[in-house]
């Protein structure tokens, strides 16, 4: 008899992320098992429960611009340093945007996930995100704004740009990602005499 394949816990999550995102909340754990290469027993043995496969692998983790949003705004580059940060969050939101149509869907929230105690993904972000325009306007590297309007205005329009996307593919949100952060900074933030 041949051994059963090793598998790591990411396999089984982007595994499980992939069947759900495509076939929803009522995916038979079969198919997860059979993308892996591995029995439904043995998937099971490791998973303990479809509920915990399903938010486990939809579980959004971090993304890198967290830390970055820690530091403080450079003097100079402000606006380069902002759409940075802004392209990394677009990756996050094309990521998890299907992960909470999915939890939606099953009647669960974010709050449902491992390690959901605190506010979700999207709200964390949000106080991350005006906190530090909070501190360029503060050092004056930034002109002066209503910084929780412009992180909500921000990552709201990111957000409704990747839900739009999953819908529609391309065709509903036309144009690359990093040209669609470098104008929505220029729109929202950048005006006359502004530094960048």
């Amino acid at each position: 008899m041949a051994r059963p394949r090793s598998i790591t816990d990411d396999e089984i999550k982007e595994a499980a992320r992939d069947v759900f995102v495509e076939h929803g909340p009522s995916a038979p754990v079969k198919l997860v098992a059979e993308k892996l290469g591995v029995s439904h027993a043995a998937l099971f043995g490791r998973a303990g429960s479809k509920e915990r496969l399903m938010l486990d692998a939809l579980s959004p983790g971090q993304p890198r611009a967290v830390e970055w949003l820690a530091e403080p705004p450079p003097p100079l580059g402000v606006e380069r340093r902002l759409v940075e940060v802004l392209v990394d969050l677009m990756e996050f939101f094309q990521r998890i945007v299907p992960n909470l149509v999915v939890l939606k869907a099953a009647g669960r929230s974010m709050n449902d996930l491992p390690g959901g105690d605190g506010p979700p993904p999207p709200v964390a972000l949000r106080n991350a995100l005006a906190s530090w325009l909070e501190a360029a306007v503060s050092a004056e590297t930034l002109e002066p704004v209503h910084c929780a309007a412009v992180a909500e205005g921000l990552l709201g329009a990111m957000e409704s740009r990747c839900f739009n996307a999953y819908l529609g593919g391309a065709a509903f949100a036309p144009g690359e990602d990093a040209a669609f952060v470098r104008d929505l900074v220029h729109g929202l933030l950048l005006r006359e005499g502004a530094r960048s």
